[in-house]
């Protein structure tokens, strides 16, 4: 793993940084600058599955921050190359705290929802508070790298938009740490790679929730799996593309994707942990997309 010790401390952006324990840092001789993200936990696997969904992501041509697995100061952690340069023409990056709160007043983000209305934090809330301002299939195909992955994290501060003059694009995926199986700990692993099928359908499916939700007044969190399904019966169209280089990837590609991506520090148990779980999802999205759609 790649030592960031020496690399030095700068205040950075509020924006585009989530809510875990980090720190912005800049190479002195290089002026690269980014953000190191602390491991939240000594068990935890977070910044390992940054670093694999971002390979992921690269892989299905996804834009997303770049991220290295690294030390600081003797703690572990990911880095996360920042995705805006210090150059004056570069663009600014608007959390989507920010347009919800231009629509939404009232909006409670700790409830994900706007007081006043009750509308929930959703698809539907998304697409009216940006009407016009990115591309939405963007946001949508977002949540459905968020489906294989099992990101149970996208609020409204992990993702944004970037503004250069009067141009408006949506930004490079970032904050992808909740996924890929990274709150199970390597003894927890042993028991869902046995036989009891509902332990490993709650890891998959049921369990498996998203905090965007589907429309305004959805009551409960839905799961990935109905996300998906959501944007399949409404949004084909603009996510189709991404499912089929989703069914393209192969049980051999997702072995050398985690294993590289990795650097041999996740233990063998974790290693196949995630590799069915990332099979397993890629066989949910072909049942949905080219299965009971066809």
């Amino acid at each position: 793993m790649k030592d960031f010790s020496y690399w030095e401390v700068y205040n950075g952006f509020s924006e585009g940084s989530g809510r875990s324990e980090k720190i912005w840092l800049y190479n002195p001789d290089t002026q690269i600058s980014g953000l190191f993200k602390f491991k939240k936990d000594i068990t935890t696997t977070d910044h390992i599955s940054e670093c694999i969904a971002y390979s992921l992501a690269n892989y299905l041509k996804i834009p997303c921050a770049r991220f290295e697995l690294g030390t600081y100061n003797g703690r572990e952690g990911s880095f996360s190359y920042n995705i805006i340069t210090s150059d004056i023409k570069a663009p600014s990056l608007i959390e989507g705290i920010n347009y919800i709160n231009l629509f939404y007043p009232d909006y409670d983000d700790e409830k994900f929802m706007d007081l006043t209305s009750g509308n929930v934090y959703s698809i539907e809330m998304i697409k009216r508070v940006t009407n016009g301002v990115f591309d939405f299939a963007r946001f949508l195909n977002m949540l459905v790298f968020d489906f294989l992955i099992g990101n149970s994290d996208r609020h409204q501060n992990n993702w944004a938009v970037l503004k250069s003059g009067d141009n408006t694009d949506f930004s490079p995926l970032y904050d992808n740490g909740s996924s890929l199986c990274s709150f199970i700990s390597d003894q927890q692993a042993e028991s869902y790679m046995g036989k009891d099928l509902v332990r490993w359908k709650s890891l998959v499916d049921t369990k498996s929730k998203s905090l965007v939700r589907r429309t305004l007044n959805d009551a409960k969190r839905p799961t990935h799996l109905e996300i998906l399904q959501y944007i399949f019966q409404n949004y084909k169209a603009e996510t189709i593309g991404l499912a089929q280089r989703i069914s393209t990837l192969s049980p051999e590609k997702i072995e050398e994707i985690v294993e590289l991506s990795s650097e041999n520090q996740l233990h063998i148990i974790k290693k196949k942990l995630i590799c069915k779980f990332l099979n397993t999802k890629i066989d949910m999205l072909k049942q949905v997309y080219f299965s009971l759609g066809e």
